[in-house]
Formats: C-alpha cells, structure tokens, sequence
C-alpha cells in the first residue's frame, strides 16, 4: 500500500460521498426524543491532502431537546487533526522502521516522527481495547496478530485497489469517529 491514495482527489471525493450518505441516515431518523434534526455543520481543518469543500464536518442539532447528533464519518478519525486515511497509512508504514526511515517517512507524510510513534502506540494499546476492534477481529481466520496493526487490516482486506482498501478500513473505523474511546 502506497501513499499515493492521500494524493488523489477523487478518493477523497468518494469518502465525502459515504460521510454524505451517512448523514442524510441520521438526519431521516431523527433525534431519539422524536424531534427534528437541523443541519449545525462545523469545519474541520485536517492536515494533508483533501480539498477545502472536503472538510465540512456534518452534524445535527435536535429542534426540540438541543442535543447535538454527529454522524460516523469516515474521513475523520476522532479529533485527529490529520485525516483518518492519513493516520492508518503513517502507521503501517512506520511499523518496524528504524529511527532514520521513520525520519523519511516523516518528512515525506509531513508528519512529526513524535505523532507517528504516538498514533502506532494508540494501535497497540488503545484500539485493541474499543468495540470497534473486538467487532473487526472476528471478521479474520486466522485472526490478526494486534502487534502489526493497522498493517494487517490493510494486507488481510479483499479489495481491488488501494482506494478500495483504504475505504474499507475507513468504513470499519468510522465509529471511532463520534466516541470519545477511541482516542
């Protein structure tokens, strides 16, 4: 898997379309008190590839009680300033680099060596600790080693091409989007 996914507009393009998707779920549903959802978007501001049309946050606010209801989004990764993409790429290419390819990769994704580390720490520690990764890991037989994550993820998905993989793995993420867990 290369980096040149990050680089392509028309896969942000179709991962707008999904978070799009998405919200317009949301929104038919409305809020669980019964009230109607009004659009209360915010911008996001996410380093590294995209466009600036990409980076609308969608949310909901309820007419009735206030609560706010934000959609999963595949695009956006928690309050990861990066994009999702972005943070899953960097930390499979770092796994297992010594300090001078971590440098290059660091220079080449314009993201510090320190959040690399922090972001493949959070692989090994905190992920394997959400739902999320308790529900991934039994889609596997064999089952994925959680010492090469998010590389396995990556290696074990049935996809076509890079876009597609990288969709997928976004897609199963995408509840870690709105959960305070999966920091």
């Amino acid at each position: 898997m290369c980096q040149s996914v990050l680089q392509d507009p028309a896969f942000f393009a179709f991962l707008l379309c999904i978070d799009q998707d998405h919200a317009t779920t949301v929104r038919s549903q409305g809020c669980s008190c019964g009230g109607p959802l009004h659009q209360a978007n915010y911008e996001r501001k996410p380093r590294l590839g995209g466009r600036a049309e990409d980076t609308t946050r969608f949310s909901f606010c309820c007419g009735n009680c206030r609560r706010r209801c934000t959609p999963e989004s595949v695009r956006f990764l928690g309050r990861r300033v990066y994009w999702g993409a972005v943070v899953v790429l960097a930390t499979t290419l770092c796994s297992g680099l010594n300090l001078r390819r971590g440098r290059q990769l660091s220079q080449q994704l314009g993201v510090p060596v320190r959040t690399i580390q922090r972001w493949r720490q959070w692989w090994l520690a905190g992920f394997t600790l959400t739902a999320v990764w308790r529900d991934i890991r039994g889609r596997f037989l064999p089952a994925v080693a959680e010492s090469c994550l998010p590389g396995a993820l990556l290696s074990r998905t049935m996809a076509k091409d890079e876009r597609g993989v990288m969709a997928t793995i976004m897609r199963w993420l995408a509840p870690l989007s709105t959960v305070t867990e999966g920091r």
